[in-house]
């Protein structure tokens, strides 16, 4: 997540589901193997021990040939059946969805001492199913087999992760195969959401034999849409109070080096957009960093500037947050080890694959937009949310407002026109304002209902929202799925 700037599945092909049969190891896993693929699933059930939960919760690995995938998953604590399944990307790339797990909207948090974990009563296994999964292979509790590579970008991960999808739904917790799909996640999760939903309608609709993936809508917390306009946002973030702050972070001098360089970058930018080549992108985006990004960012470490929060220290150097220390250090303990008992030889759990970051960093992905995977993903029923904490830099609200008004799909001149208007929420048995909001409902031909487009800010947060306002975070994602306006 916080270095975002920086093979297909083997042997799958599109053969048919078989039914996966579970056999009991000594390892208190079972693992369930199919005799027709390379698939298999390796699960435990786990206790409050590890995470005070408060619902029933899972852990394992899928097993792909030499990839393998681990999950955490926590059933609903209100009803298991019938609420729905939302998956959890945290981005990077290369970044552990544990750290959303332990730090944000898990049902359990870090401690104070990073030694165990407190309910969280905001978690958002509060009325959904949650599913955690650290992707791609070699991410976090992941791991991949020595002498194959890690996936490259965005489109690999997703063919692997709709794979785990189908068989987590269909054959492991069959009671959610029909269960609608919420995608959910933050950072560079704005680009592993549109692609992995993008790769599950066509699915659907190439083979629909195969069991389906009911993906209703995709959330993401400031999102990594779209370089180019975060970019263009850090002059507004940083040179203005919009972002909520008393006073403007930079000084005039500043602004104006940042206002000066911003025509050359955004030019660059598109030249990279019309060339998407790895040396022409990578030069464009030194030219932005010296110019504008790196003002900021040289100094974001610790003891210095947050790039995540705009009005918060740094503790430590690149996620800032000292929580994030705690929660290697808390899995890397031997209790939740031989909790989660992964095979032996699996390198210690860390936040980040530097493997990831490299892998990915040979692909001109981070300097491209997802805006068309997710104007197929609204002209096919799917809705998209783009939520924001408004004291965010590394992903600003300036500039995703800026890509959200310019997304190009039928909805675009309705939503452009409207203005942001005050939205609130039940904050400690209290109605407040807590940001603004505005969100078109648009009919597109050939669907049954209308497609759903929102954009949604919250005051007093940065990066990570659920993480600075639990329950406006929680009530985000409760009004959002239960289909209700943020009016």
């Amino acid at each position: 997540m916080w270095k975002f700037w920086l093979a297909t599945l083997v042997g799958v092909g599109h053969a048919s589901q078989t039914v996966l049969r579970p056999e009991p190891v000594a390892s208190n896993f079972t693992t369930f193997q199919s005799r027709n693929s390379p698939h298999s699933v390796r699960i435990r059930q786990q206790n409050e021990s590890i995470c005070t939960a408060g619902s029933a919760q899972y852990t394992g690995w899928l097993d792909i040939g030499p990839k393998h995938l681990f999950f955490w998953y926590f059933e609903s604590q209100n009803d298991p059946a019938a609420d729905p399944l939302t998956l959890w990307m945290n981005g990077g790339p290369g970044g552990s969805s544990l750290l959303g797990l332990f730090q944000e909207n898990g049902p359990c948090l870090i401690n104070e001492h990073g030694n165990g974990t407190v309910h969280n009563p905001w978690g958002w296994s509060r009325n959904s199913s949650l599913l955690f999964v650290d992707q791609p292979a070699d991410v976090g509790w992941s791991y991949i087999d020595e002498g194959y590579e890690v996936a490259r970008d965005s489109q690999e991960a997703a063919v692997d992760m709709h794979r785990f999808l189908q068989i987590f739904v269909s054959e492991i917790f069959p009671h959610k195969r029909f269960s609608d799909l919420h995608i959910s996640g933050e950072s560079y999760a704005g680009k592993y959401i549109p692609y992995l939903g993008a790769h599950i309608v066509t699915h659907n609709q190439q083979y629909p034999s195969e069991p389906q993936i009911n993906l209703k809508s995709c959330l993401v917390g400031n999102g990594f849409m779209s370089s180019k306009d975060i970019v263009f946002g850090y002059w507004e973030t940083l040179c203005t109070t919009n972002p909520g702050v008393s006073t403007p972070v930079f000084n005039e001098t500043r602004c104006d080096i940042i206002a000066a360089n911003m025509p050359r970058c955004m030019e660059l930018y598109d030249t990279c957009a019309g060339n998407p080549d790895v040396a022409i992108c990578d030069a464009a985006y030194a030219v932005c960093y010296k110019g504008i990004v790196g003002l900021y960012e040289d100094e974001s470490k610790k003891g210095g500037r947050n790039r995540f929060d705009i009005t918060a220290p740094c503790y430590i150097d690149d996620i800032c947050y000292k929580e994030a220390a705690y929660i290697e250090q808390y899995l890397n303990s031997p209790v939740v080890r031989e909790a989660l008992s992964p095979p032996e030889g699996v390198k210690e759990y860390g936040l980040e694959s530097s493997a990831v970051v490299d892998a990915f960093a040979t692909t001109p992905e981070t300097m491209t937009s997802s805006s068309d995977h997710i104007i197929f993903l609204l002209s096919h029923g799917v809705d998209f949310l783009a939520y924001q904490g408004n004291l965010d830099l590394a992903c600003n609200t300036a500039g995703n407002l800026r890509w959200a008004n310019s997304l190009a799909w039928k909805g675009q001149s309705e939503f452009t026109s409207k203005s942001l208007l005050p939205w609130t929420s039940n904050v400690v048995g209290r109605i407040e304002t807590v940001g603004n909001a505005k969100e078109v409902r648009v009919q597109l031909d050939g669907l049954a209902k209308k497609s759903r487009f929102a954009f949604v800010t919250v005051d007093g947060a940065g990066h990570m929202v659920p993480q600075d306002r639990a329950d406006v975070a929680f009530d985000i994602l409760a009004r959002w799925i239960a289909g209700d306006s943020f009016a």
